[in-house]
């Protein structure tokens, strides 16, 4: 794919796909299939994705602000606020809010596509009326090229999940 979209501003609080998981900043077809940028926040203590990896997929994280619980393999290491986290292909990652104030994420996938992921995603739990089913949830990924490979990640000292 060599077309691009035009040059654009996005203003604060808009997104370049309404029907995805997360804000989108640039999809992968306003890049050309380069890359996909995305923005999120965690609240407290939240926990991020379950424990997975890409494929074929690079991602990195730019933790704005708040404190970011990585793992990358077994290790795991708390980052923060002007914090980058850097997922090649292959490694199994999660991450997770590791305070008490939301954390404020600037994420990038090279090359570009997990926005189509992010919106079937979103698809697929605005079709619930309960909770999502796991089995579902883990043949998105693998459509996408990421399996999931363990559960979500909290930080310690998180308070119990009710």
């Amino acid at each position: 794919m060599d077309e691009r979209a035009e040059p654009y501003v996005l203003p604060a609080g808009h997104t370049r796909r309404d029907d995805a998981l997360l804000p989108i900043l640039a999809t992968s077809t306003d890049t050309g299939g380069l890359l996909t940028v995305c923005a999120f926040t965690l609240g407290p203590w939240d926990s991020g994705p379950v424990l997975h990896s890409h494929r074929s997929t690079d991602e990195a994280l730019f933790v704005v602000s708040g404190t970011l619980l990585a793992q990358l393999g077994g290790s795991r290491s708390e980052v923060a606020a002007g914090g980058f986290v850097w997922m090649p292909r292959g490694v199994p990652h999660a991450f997770a809010n590791a305070g008490a104030d939301p954390v404020h994420v600037v994420a990038l996938a090279v090359p570009g596509g997990l926005d189509d992921m992010f919106a079937e995603q979103a698809a697929y739990l605005a079709s619930l009326q309960g909770p999502p089913d796991p089995a579902v949830m883990e043949e998105i990924g693998l459509r996408h090229q990421g399996p999931t490979l363990g559960p979500p990640i909290r930080a310690d000292g998180a308070p119990p999940v009710p």
